[in-house]
This record gives C-alpha cells, sequence and structure tokens, in this order.
C-alpha cells in the first residue's frame, strides 16, 4: 500500500471517530494542509491531477519540422550515425538560431518517436511451408554447474 493512501485511511479514520482536522494533522504529524486535501474525500491519492497544462512556445512548428527531417534523414543512415537529440539540439543552435534547452528537443524527440515507432511485420507461413530451428549449442549445458 502507498503512503499517500495508508495516511488518506488514517485521515478518513480518525473523522469517523469525530477529532478535529487540526486534532489529526497533529497525531499523524502530517500539514493541515494535507488533512484538508483528504478531510471531505473531494481529492482521492488514487487519482492523479492532470500536468498544468502549460504549452512550450519554444517548441514551434518550424522547430518540429526540422526534428522530423533529421529523424527522416536518419532511416536510409547507418545506426552508428543517426541523430542524436543533443546533435538535433546542436543543429537547431546553429543553423535556425534556436534559444530554447537542450532537455526541451530531447522531450520532444521521444515523443515524436514515441509516435512513430518501427513498423513490424510478422511473418506468416502456411503451415509445412517453411520451418524454424535453432542450432544452438546444447553441450554447454552438460557442464554447467546447475544440471550436473
Amino acid at each position: 500500500m502507498s503512503i499517500e493512501l495508508d495516511i488518506y485511511e488514517k485521515i478518513r479514520d480518525f473523522q469517523k471517530k469525530g477529532f478535529g482536522k487540526k486534532t489529526t494533522a497533529k497525531l499523524l504529524g502530517i500539514s493541515k494542509n494535507t488533512v484538508k486535501k483528504y478531510w471531505d474525500g473531494a481529492t482521492v491519492p488514487w487519482v492523479r491531477k492532470e500536468g498544468s497544462g502549460s504549452v512550450s512556445t519554444v517548441v514551434t512548428p518550424e522547430v518540429v519540422a526540422f526534428i522530423n527531417k533529421c529523424i527522416e534523414e536518419d532511416k536510409d543512415a547507418p545506426r552508428k550515425q543517426r541523430h542524436t537529440a543533443r546533435r538535433i539540439y546542436d543543429r537547431l543552435v546553429s543553423e535556425k538560431d534556436f534559444k530554447g534547452a537542450e532537455s526541451t528537443i530531447r522531450n520532444e524527440v521521444a515523443i515524436i518517436k514515441k509516435n512513430n515507432p518501427n513498423a513490424f511485420v510478422p511473418l506468416s507461413f502456411m503451415p509445412g511451408e517453411a520451418i524454424q530451428v535453432d542450432w544452438g549449442d546444447a553441450d554447454r549445458l552438460n557442464n554447467h554447474p546447475l544440471y550436473l
């Protein structure tokens, strides 16, 4: 059980027993604001508040388009030559005179890559058309201490 849920239950228990908010806060050793928050049950620890709703003004559509272009260029590049989020940030600063933070670009790159996962097409064969064989080395298990 989480600590917040435990505190919530204790506060509600003290309320049922007739204790006041101030006394409950003192007995539990927590803030009166926390007791007030959970006292009437309007706020519960198992429901999380949404984010602040603030929107970054630094990440403009032009910046997003530049990031998408860099990621698109990387599809044909070898793995070691692909852009990292830091390299994209460095290019934005030098080419587009970007004034934001590197962490902002890292977050944006992560969101874009998460929304565009690599496609996976499973292989499908008719029964008896193909076979899969594991040519692993089974001799190693014979000398393993756990299998002696």
